[in-house]
């Protein structure tokens, strides 16, 4: 019976990280809704995605997308995910998300806690994935600044 239960609880931790980013994987899809309640399903065309697991991250990501054009991550086939999923739902529906509604680009947000655990981040930085043409991940950037997102981005796209 004991090594049922040892078995079991292996195998489950197995099967919790067998969909965790890692370099040189398929990037694991999501679905998630935006700041409008819109599902989003991962899509093909995406090179970049760029992750903010806290609040002042978010921060940074947001303040530096507001002075670009709404098409901008789009045309830079790039997303941009919120994990909002610590934050009280009471402070997000009543707060939160009437202010995301003013940001002039998407912004998906992920709600619940297999987010994180799915995509690697660091305190305090900024998780930048860079994926090749068949959605594998080259790299993961954990970057301090919205302006080393904007660098990479920009230099891929030749600009």
């Amino acid at each position: 019976m004991k090594s049922v239960l040892l078995f079991s609880m292996w195998l489950l931790c197995a099967t919790s990280f067998a969909d965790r980013a890692e370099v040189g994987k398929p990037f694991p899809p999501y679905t998630l809704t935006d700041q409008f309640g819109t599902t989003n399903t991962f899509s093909s065309e995406t090179r970049w995605v760029i992750i903010a697991s806290e609040k002042s991250v978010s921060g940074k990501v947001n303040d530096w997308l507001k002075t670009k054009p709404a098409d901008y991550l789009a045309a830079h086939a790039a997303e941009y995910v919120s994990d909002i999923e610590p934050m009280p739902g009471i402070i997000t529906s009543l707060f939160a998300l009437p202010k995301m509604k003013n940001y002039p680009f998407r912004l998906l947000l992920a709600t619940e806690k297999a987010f994180a655990q799915t995509y690697p981040s660091e305190k305090g930085k900024i998780a930048l994935f860079v994926l090749d043409e068949d959605q594998k991940i080259q790299a993961i950037r954990y970057l301090d600044e919205a302006a080393e997102v904007e660098a990479a981005l920009t230099s891929a796209a030749g600009q």
